[in-house]
């Protein structure tokens, strides 16, 4: 049963043109179902008679055990729609696959998932994270502020950030090149500031940290290594904490300031879709309800009928 989880990883990332770390959230979900599965018949109240020999031996009262289990476990959900998910692409690719007769996830419902505004921060709160590092007052300070500056400039995701390289940026031209979910490519305008600030960048810190000529990566460490996720969170906290920022502040904020502020600048909506490399235009059309949002409050501040 373990092939088949990993045959159908494979068909996802080379078939499907899935990104890496989305087809190991796909595996890691999968994984768990199926030790759930090995384990069931044994806790069964008597025994199951019928052993567990492979996914056609599946049913939908197995689905939803592992769904209650999860429940009873303290999973939210979030976490409950996406293991769902998962477990229903997966017995789609298997019946299509000829592995499974008939597919017991086709009646398994998702949870109703709670409407959750994305969080940005102002453009005042912005400025004041950005100018606070500027200007830099070491090579370390040049490269955050030039990373800080194209996530904000771009709209890209921090996965997307740390994966450039030396070839995705045209400074000449004022774009950058980024490979989106899906390994979908997209060229995205970036302006005059943060084009600066990866100039400075190159110029000032980069070649002090370089140990291996052939690098392409873009952003480096000090040791000429390439940059995790990990660090940049917690490079991106400790930046917000000293500038004063009080809100609640992530990567994925950067994102979704961008979004919200070009939306409320006047950008139309296809537009801010392409750039921010969305597959269908409802997820961008979230952000629209944070720009009402803030028309409804000036319009309680301001109008005297209000």
């Amino acid at each position: 049963m373990e092939k088949q989880i990993r045959d159908f990883i494979q068909f996802l990332i080379i078939e499907r043109g899935l990104a890496a770390n989305t087809g190991k959230s796909y595996q890691n979900d999968l994984t768990l179902f199926l030790i759930f599965l090995e384990h069931f018949s044994e806790n069964q109240e008597p025994p199951a008679e019928k052993a567990m020999n492979g996914w056609q031996d599946v049913t939908h009262y197995h689905l939803s055990a592992y769904i209650h289990q999860q429940k009873l476990k303290g999973a939210g959900p979030a976490t409950i729609a996406r293991k769902i998910t998962s477990i229903r692409v997966f017995f789609r690719y298997l019946a299509q696959e000829k592995i499974i007769i008939t597919d017991p996830s086709f009646f398994l419902e998702a949870p109703k998932m709670p409407f959750h505004l994305p969080k940005d921060l102002s453009k005042e709160d912005m400025a004041q994270l950005l100018d606070s590092l500027d200007p830099p007052d070491n090579a370390a300070g040049f490269r955050d502020l030039a990373m800080l500056e194209l996530l904000y400039a771009a709209g890209l995701r921090v996965s997307e950030l740390l994966s450039l390289t030396l070839g995705d940026v045209d400074l000449s031209l004022g774009y950058v090149r980024c490979l989106g979910k899906g390994s979908k490519e997209r060229i995205i305008p970036i302006g005059s500031r943060s084009l600066e600030t990866i100039r400075n960048y190159l110029t000032v810190a980069r070649p002090q940290w370089v140990v291996n000529q052939r690098e392409r990566g873009l952003f480096l460490n000090q040791k000429g290594k390439p940059l995790s996720r990990q660090w940049f969170w917690q490079m991106l906290k400790k930046r917000a904490k000293k500038a004063g920022i009080q809100a609640n502040i992530s990567p994925h904020t950067f994102r979704h300031s961008f979004a919200t502020h070009l939306l409320v600048g006047g950008a139309d909506l296809r537009s801010v879709q392409e750039l921010l490399g969305h597959a269908d235009v409802a997820t961008t059309q979230i952000y629209t309800h944070l720009t009402d949002t803030r028309l409804k409050e000036v319009y309680n501040k301001t109008h005297p009928r209000a």
